[in-house]
């Protein structure tokens, strides 16, 4: 019994050893997603601080999030570690970084977190053949869209489509996070937002523009969102639904 308590723990020491640590946050190591900028920020605590300073101002603990672009899985670990969160539906594109997802949540013993390989699509969208999308996949992982990069290598996968009205009716999101790398300029345009309190979203101006930008705020208007700067830092924004008295 000694041994194997002595084996387990080497073990665990072993594992940490490989981890970085943001915020509380166990990052596995793995050089295909943690380059030596990512890295810096991580073992800095600086890594995607706007967006954690803004969540800690608006997110309930009684909230399920649904969160589009789910990247490394900080943000969703982050969501349920530390403001305690009901659950966490992470929707990523690229497979690659859905398996690391898997091992971050692992590393911190998070179970009220699912994670879906998926592209969602706006009501409006043409639905595409065979029922997927074709998704590049680029070095670093941020720059991975669903255009194809014009300035840098890239490798295209197929991965399942969605509609985010059935995934909203589904998973009964309450605040929706966002950062798809510019595909939210077209995401909200016909989207049933349901029992959608919060939408926290990345805009991309460099990918869009002012046209792209101003088409963002006009869906969220129509769906009776407004922009609320208590949480919203430079491109991380805050909508949240309009109380009608």
């Amino acid at each position: 019994m000694r041994l194997m308590i002595f084996q387990k723990k080497v073990r665990n020491e072993a594992n940490m050893q490989n981890m970085i640590e943001c915020r509380g946050i166990a990052m596995p190591h793995d050089e295909r997603f943690i380059n030596t900028k990512v890295h810096k920020r991580l073992s800095q605590d600086m890594y995607e601080t706007p967006e954690v300073l803004g969540l800690e101002k608006f997110i309930k603990s009684s909230d399920r999030i649904l969160e589009l672009g789910a990247g490394l899985g900080f943000i969703s670990s982050y969501l349920v570690k530390h403001l305690g969160v009901d659950h966490v539906t992470c929707v990523e594109a690229n497979p690659q970084l859905c398996n690391y997802i898997e091992r971050v949540h692992r590393a911190n013993e998070i179970e009220n977190a699912s994670i879906t390989n998926a592209v969602a699509l706006s009501d409006s969208a043409t639905w595409p053949k065979d029922d997927v999308m074709p998704f590049y996949v680029t070095d670093p992982f941020w720059s991975s869209s669903l255009s194809e990069p014009q300035n840098k290598p890239s490798t295209i996968t197929h991965v399942a489509a969605t509609r985010l009205s059935d995934m909203i009716k589904r998973e009964n999101p309450s605040v929706i996070v966002c950062d798809i790398e510019g595909g939210e300029a077209s995401l909200f345009d016909s989207v049933d937002l349901k029992g959608v309190r919060a939408i926290y979203m990345e805009l991309h101006t460099r990918v869009y523009g002012g046209a792209g930008i101003r088409k963002v705020f006009d869906d969220m208007h129509r769906h009776n969102f407004f922009y609320h700067q208590k949480a919203s830092c430079a491109d991380v924004v805050l909508f949240e639904r309009l109380k009608m008295h």
